[in-house]
């Protein structure tokens, strides 16, 4: 790296000029520390600067500096994927969002206003104040409402609230440093209140399904939907961790977690619930992800995983699905839900899980659809072990991408531990369409790493075959997007018009340097 040379010592002087020297720094200390995250435990690059902006116009001014003195820049928000921004080249300048953190909930017209830094659990808490909630990412609690919004927007009332439509209106820097304002937010005075036009919604090119990597600018503010509440103001917890508890109103959440026989049948049970449009939160689950999800250290995971009921699911297949019912509007409205599932769960040969497990899993999971605080708890046993994106599709797409998301599985179990015949799948819009994830049993290894990375490789292939968008998360568009229509070659217009001097994020989204070699 050429750290302390002359061009490097020009651009740490021209950083601490726009932003002093409390916020910038060159310390190789400061950038080991910005180097990986539970996702990318290994890698070759370190940034050269770290920044800390605290506003739009600091960033537009980091951003022009860039274009001025061509060094490549990316943007995180709370951390949590380094593996999507970390350095890819020399004079590399990372830009720390963490002193942007304003937030401003409208309780009348039901949204937040959030910088990068502020958190879903920030959020939540706001916004409950109001009889209102922002629906939690499987992330966890600790993720950027922002950062989700415009990156996956999954979460755990998908079911109800919808996948991927949460952003209204956007303030976004783009990678020339002009400052774009879309949604409501281009109508002087409107505020942030609408996502749409006037004129093309351009919150397709910013977002897509995964986002644009930071590859097309900075969004330093946006305005997230928020959700009727029924619940209490405060969040009711007691204890003291790691033994701290919360319980939600009974008379208001009811949870029920059922077994099925057969795949078909769970989703036949799922598909019912969605026409009958009741309950918050569905989800089809697999033994591994409850026990993994609720137990609050390994020793309780590897004793509840042994024990006769969950050794009894795995062998049997595994098709549990977790319905969590919520009185939006009165206590009666749940008493009528729970009356049409459980004439759903008759008529569709499925099974409550004995009282024993149900209070178990009802203590974790009923609060943690709200403000999810386990996914690095359910990460702990091997570090990655969640690969989501097998397909994006409808409900009857589901058997057919469990069948090749399971001969994956087997490919790699062993090493991988046997979790059983089933997948995840995360319903939305109830039941219209599905995600579909693959999570497996690994451990903190090299070897474990080394399967993964080749485990990514099928999923990619697969991803490709089947046009599903989870192919562009861990491959260039130049690479795929032969095999989607040349859709490469639209995006690399986009990234050439909005970024000509290829400065933010560079060859993660697109390769642009390599798409030159091809016309060559």
């Amino acid at each position: 790296m050429p750290r302390g040379d002359e061009k490097h010592t020009l651009i740490y002087r021209e950083l601490v000029n726009i932003l002093g020297t409390d916020y910038v720094s060159d310390d190789p200390a400061v950038m080991e520390a910005f180097g990986r995250s539970s996702w990318q435990p290994k890698h070759q690059m370190r940034p050269e600067f770290i920044v800390l902006p605290g506003s739009t116009e600091d960033v537009q001014q980091i951003i022009r500096l860039a274009n001025r003195y061509l060094f490549p820049f990316s943007v995180t928000s709370t951390g949590l994927m380094m593996i999507t921004c970390s350095a890819l080249k020399p004079y590399w300048c990372f830009i720390d969002p963490k002193r942007m953190n304003r937030l401003e909930i409208d309780e009348k017209n039901m949204h937040a206003i959030v910088e990068p830094y502020v958190t879903v659990a920030q959020v939540q808490a706001d916004a409950m104040k109001g009889g209102l909630f922002y629906p939690v990412p499987g992330a966890s609690s600790q993720a950027s409402a922002l950062a989700n919004s415009i990156y996956h927007a999954g979460h755990w009332t998908s079911y109800r609230t919808g996948i991927g439509n949460l952003v209204l209106g956007i303030e976004w820097v783009l990678p020339t440093g002009e400052v774009l304002k879309i949604g409501s937010l281009a109508t002087p005075g409107a505020g942030y209140c609408w996502g749409e036009g006037p004129g093309p919604d351009l919150r397709g090119i910013l977002r897509g399904h995964y986002g644009h990597l930071g590859a097309l600018g900075v969004v330093t503010r946006v305005a997230v939907k928020l959700f009727p509440w029924p619940g209490p103001s405060i969040w009711p917890t007691e204890g003291v961790q790691p033994e701290k508890k919360s319980t939600l109103p009974p008379e208001k959440f009811k949870s029920f977690f059922l077994t099925y026989p057969t795949l078909e049948k769970s989703i036949e049970a799922m598909r019912q619930i969605g026409k009958a449009e009741i309950g918050a939160v569905v989800m089809k689950f697999t033994p591994f992800d409850f026990v993994c999800w609720a137990s609050k250290s390994n020793e309780e995971f590897w004793e509840r995983w042994n024990d006769d009921f969950w050794s009894r699911q795995v062998s049997n297949g595994g098709h549990m699905v977790w319905v969590s019912l919520w009185a939006f509007v009165s206590e009666r409205q749940l008493q009528y839900e729970e009356k049409v599932l459980k004439e759903i769960i008759q008529e569709t040969g499925g099974e409550l899980v004995p009282d024993e497990i149900h209070e178990w899993l009802d203590s974790c999971c009923t609060p943690n659809s709200v403000r999810d605080t386990h996914r690095l708890r359910y990460m702990r046993l091997g570090g990655r072990v969640a690969v989501p994106g097998m397909v994006l599709d409808t409900m009857h797409d589901v058997p057919r991408s469990i069948v090749e998301a399971l001969e994956i599985k087997d490919k790699y179990s062993p090493p991988f531990g046997d979790t059983g015949r089933s997948i995840k799948f995360w319903p939305g819009n109830f039941t219209r369409l599905a995600f579909t994830e693959m999570d497996v049993l690994s451990e903190k290894s090299d070897e474990s790493e080394r399967t993964m990375a080749s485990m990514l490789q099928d999923q990619i292939k697969i991803a490709v075959e089947n046009s599903s968008p989870f192919a562009f998360v861990f491959r260039q568009v130049n690479k795929v997007g032969p095999a989607f229509s040349n859709i490469h070659l639209i995006l690399g217009k986009i990234k050439n018009g909005l970024d000509p001097n290829n400065l933010a994020n560079p060859t993660r989204l697109i390769d642009m340097e390599e798409m030159e070699k091809m016309k060559m």
